[in-house]
């Protein structure tokens, strides 16, 4: 006769720790995530509102402005306030070097704020190059969101991950629809390349959307529904329709439906914001529920380890058999009669072996989107083309050589890295 080796029940309770605290540093990143959402709507607002601003010749929301940059300013303390607490602590993550990475470099890039604003202050930059500006700083922003979701160990929380970083991108074609909307009205004129410019940004919301879609759960379809059913997106089409009539000619002036235009597409990008909202509320939700479930499995396996504190004998196949005799306590007796040691591993390694295909399978479609992202930008950085264009030509080149957008931007990373 001998006993169980107590290092066996040790390490089988330490891998469910291990996965309870993978889980709450999940669960504190989507806290986080949530002050990167609050810092980017507002910086889409100042963004919109600095083309009106500067389009208009400083005509036109000058005091706006500069309420909205105290408003931005707060939520970004916020932001760096909710990263200090969650990622620079004696816990941090392990493994997550990439996104670490990220976010200082994103972090860096937002050192250029205060210069842009003097520029944009002082008439020194057009609408077009403010507007860039603004879109690549929270670009940088976005991928921290996606770079989180890839540093994911629960495949139901990556879907939802992906879920928030294709509404959050789509809200951000929204954003940037209003900002270039803006900019025509206020200067009374609207070029085809802008009208081209738009029609993209109409395109990539209703594609985000929909892969938003798939990814939600019913709650958040249900959330979804208010910004479908919302009558604000009658004015906006109705705005989008005498944009579409106004040229480089225009010799109306139309520059106070800027502003008429700006609240209009801010009403819908409000409602794009409580939805975001709901969204990461619903992340912490359920990694709360994870966090809930693996503790209940947790107590269930002291419990039965508790009762299997008795001798073992070892058998031929290499399982472990629980002695013959019957537990004092008849409760733990139901909990433990099929029970053996050789059980509970069994079955957290099945748990394991399932998260496991399903994490594949989430950090595949994650990986795509990253690979594309970051063609997208080797093309914007070499070619110096607008996020529009790059789009453009990753698609012109995946129809000519009747390959995915994915096997094309991983072609364009793999011969940048050549060069």
């Amino acid at each position: 006769m001998q006993t169980a080796n107590p290092l066996t029940k040790q390490f089988l309770l330490a891998a469910k720790y291990q996965e309870i605290d993978a889980l709450k540093q999940l669960q504190n990143s989507c806290a986080s995530l949530t002050k990167l959402g609050d810092f980017v709507h507002q910086l889409q607002k100042e963004r919109a509102m600095s083309n009106i601003f500067l389009a208009s010749k400083s005509l036109q929301f000058n005091c706006e402005l500069k309420e909205q940059i105290t408003v931005t300013q707060t939520t970004q303390r916020y932001f760096y306030n909710s990263l200090k607490t969650t990622f620079i602590t004696d816990t941090s993550l392990n493994g997550h070097s990439r996104l670490y990475n990220l976010i200082s470099h994103s972090l860096q890039s937002l050192d250029a704020l205060p210069s842009l604003r003097y520029q944009i202050a002082n008439q020194n930059i057009t609408p077009v190059h403010a507007t860039q500006s603004f879109t690549n700083l929270i670009a940088g922003l976005l991928n921290i969101i996606l770079e989180a979701a890839d540093g994911a160990n629960d495949p139901q929380v990556i879907r939802l991950l992906v879920a928030y970083f294709n509404f959050m991108q789509g809200k951000e074609y929204a954003g940037q629809e209003r900002a270039c909307g803006a900019q025509a009205f206020a200067e009374s004129k609207f070029s085809c390349e802008q009208k081209q410019q738009l029609a993209h940004f109409m395109q990539e919301q209703e594609n985000r959307f929909s892969f938003f879609s798939e990814y939600a759960d019913n709650h958040l379809l249900k959330c979804y529904s208010s910004l479908i059913e919302h009558p604000v997106n009658k004015q906006v089409d109705q705005l989008r329709s005498l944009l579409q009539k106004l040229d480089d000619q225009n010799a109306q002036p139309l520059s106070q439906l800027s502003e008429v235009w700006y609240e209009v597409t801010t009403t819908r990008i409000d409602i794009m914001h409580k939805i975001e909202q709901n969204i990461s509320d619903h992340l912490i939700d359920s990694a709360a529920m994870r966090i809930a479930g693996a503790q209940r499995k947790l107590n269930s396996n002291k419990q039965i380890l508790s009762s299997l504190e008795q001798e073992y004998i070892p058998v031929s196949d290499g399982q472990l058999a629980l002695k013959i005799g019957e537990p004092s306590n008849s409760a733990v007796s139901k909990l433990s009669s099929n029970k053996t040691m050789y059980d509970l591993i069994l079955e957290q390694a099945q748990h394991i072996k399932q998260i496991n295909q399903a994490l594949l399978d989430a950090k595949q479609l994650i990986s795509e989107q990253k690979v594309i992202h970051q063609a997208k930008y080797i093309l914007i950085e070499q070619l110096k083309i607008s996020e529009e264009h790059a789009h453009k030509q990753l698609q012109k080149q995946a129809m000519e050589s009747h390959s995915s957008l994915y096997a094309v931007a991983k072609k364009i990373i793999e011969l940048s890295e050549c060069e």
